[in-house]
């Protein structure tokens, strides 16, 4: 059976959007989970040299150091995943809500509602009788 989940790819896909705003944002998103996937080479690169320079503590400091910002980033990118998935489900939700068609129209409603006008008391006049009265005034 296939694999229903694309392969990882070593670089996240560019697909920034064309709105400036969300460009913003989507580019803060995509660097930060550059940044997570690839910062073991930074945590290895630190501790090879403090472990040169300083020995066993510079190794077990820099390790634990470095391994406590990677896993503060990837919580970080954990709640922009989640806040942006929730996001998505409002936005979708709104749009499905905009498109839903008129209870007249829906197929779970068959009855058709009575229509009724909106009359503002005072609006409605009788043309005739105004033309009545315009009349009997100028003649």
């Amino acid at each position: 059976m296939r694999n229903l989940r694309p392969r990882r790819t070593l670089i996240p896909q560019w697909d920034m959007p064309s709105d400036p705003v969300k460009a913003v944002f989507w580019f803060l998103h995509w660097s930060l989970r550059v940044l997570v996937r690839f910062f073991y080479i930074l945590i290895i690169g630190a501790v090879v040299y403090e472990s040169i320079v300083n020995g066993l503590v510079g190794f077990a400091g820099t390790l634990l150091v470095g391994l406590g910002v990677w896993l503060g980033l990837a919580v970080l990118l954990f709640f922009v995943n989640v806040t942006t998935g929730v996001s998505r489900v409002f936005s979708e939700v709104n749009r499905l809500q905009q498109n839903y068609p008129p209870r007249a129209q829906s197929p779970f409603f068959n009855f058709t509602e009575p229509k009724q006008d909106r009359v503002v008391e005072g609006t409605i006049t009788d043309l005739e009788e105004e033309r009545k009265k315009r009349r009997g005034e100028m003649g």
